[in-house]
């Protein structure tokens, strides 16, 4: 074998782990979900409902239909929905683009409950650009006075079906391509930066230390 054959069989091996690895993620994902024997509650989730006299009025089909295109749900492990840093979840009416508005054919009696405006999206997920949280433009619900929340326990009734020989044989490829520095190769190969590992890989640090030092001396 010549000097870069031995090379050249190390990539193409890589190779097909990586698409074994692949292949076997999509199996995990596609796998077929199954209903629990048991079903158990997971935190809670708060939604939008019309509220009691609304739903007695004549033109609840007004409302129905823009609470439909408006409503929300939002998860808390705890019943008061307050996050680890102290701040609350707090359900707001979703943000209609003005391209999305175009196309649907709202009434005028359901357009006068919206206004125009930039809005800071609190429900997840939200959009930022250097630490500065991105406003939403759209269309949204002007006064929500028709709305109530709700809560609700989030129960748990499916669950996609374990498949452990997937499991074991895609912790054997991450422990070899851990080992050999499988991965850092592959993101080479796909011609990727790697400064994410060169950073953090404790392996290489005499190698940063040695580069500072010629940058220095340079």
């Amino acid at each position: 074998m010549r000097f870069l054959d031995k090379y050249a069989a190390r990539d193409k091996a890589l190779l097909r782990l990586e698409r074994e690895h692949n292949r076997l993620h999509r199996a995990l994902h596609d796998a077929p979900v199954v209903p629990l024997e048991t079903p158990y509650q997971r935190g809670w989730t708060k939604t939008y409902v019309l509220r009691e006299d609304i739903r007695r009025r004549a033109d609840v089909g007004v409302f129905r239909t823009v609470l439909a295109a408006v409503n929300r749900d939002i998860w808390s492990r705890t019943r008061d929905f307050v996050q680890s840093d102290g701040s609350r979840y707090n359900l707001r009416p979703r943000i209609i683009p003005a391209l999305e508005w175009q196309r649907i054919a709202w009434t005028a009696a359901q357009r006068r409950l919206f206004t125009y405006g930039a809005w800071k999206d609190e429900v997840p997920p939200q959009r930022w650009l250097r630490r500065r949280r991105l406003l939403a433009v759209g269309f949204t619900i002007a006064n929500p006075w028709w709305l109530e929340e709700e809560l609700r326990p989030c129960m748990v009734t499916h669950r996609r079906a374990d498949l452990p020989e997937v499991r074991g044989r895609l912790a054997e490829i991450d422990a070899r391509m851990q080992h050999t520095r499988g991965w850092e190769r592959l993101s080479h190969i796909h011609g990727h930066s790697q400064w994410w590992w060169r950073s953090e890989n404790p392996r290489i640090a005499h190698f940063r230390a040695d580069l500072a030092l010629r940058e220095i001396d340079e």
